[in-house]
């Protein structure tokens, strides 16, 4: 299946009544069974890539053409659309997330998830401004091609601020986010 159809295959799945569940398998073996189980879509771990690599994640230890690689395979193997979960976008600016999603669907990935992180263990946590236009850029390439889910980590990163957390992912949704997470 080419990317286009991946990408409505997937989408159909976020507007089907009930939900689905997309679980995230380590490796090729893991996606195989995963499929085998019967499971529709799987999505990449930055987390699972980057300890099977070694490497920790949420600090650009894994680069974004190791993950494009991995989640590639992962695709070819299962058939299934595959969702990236590609941390804060790979990039310090709008224009280099855009630049990446670009690069997601040119790899054949049907949705990608776009977080307010930084890789800066001082930082954490993106400025809102910063966060909601990486998201825009990111939603400008993404319309109607890729499913994008624009993500706030302000709890997994301690910064237990709720109405900052629902303020976020109100402006992902407003700047274009398909999904919030």
């Amino acid at each position: 299946m080419q990317q286009p159809e991946l990408y409505e295959r997937f989408l159909a799945l976020h507007q089907r009544p009930g939900g689905f569940v997309m679980p995230n398998p380590w490796d090729a073996v893991s996606a195989l069974l995963l499929k085998e189980a019967g499971f529709e879509a799987l999505g990449t771990s930055s987390a699972a890539l980057a300890a099977g690599l070694g490497r920790l994640d949420g600090s650009h230890a894994v680069s974004r053409e190791e993950h494009l690689a991995h989640a590639r395979l992962l695709g070819r193997l299962s058939g299934l659309p595959i969702n990236g979960d590609f941390e804060d976008g790979y990039g310090d600016t709008p224009e280099a997330v855009a630049a990446t999603v670009q690069a997601a669907i040119d790899a054949g990935l049907a949705g990608i998830g776009i977080e307010d992180t930084s890789a800066d263990p001082a930082r954490p946590i993106r400025d809102f401004d910063e966060a909601v236009a990486r998201i825009a850029a990111a939603a400008k390439v993404a319309k109607g091609r890729i499913v994008l889910t624009g993500r706030t980590d302000n709890f997994i990163q301690g910064r237990l601020d709720l109405d900052d957390t629902i303020r976020r992912l109100s402006a992902f949704a407003e700047a274009g986010a398909d999904v919030l997470y």
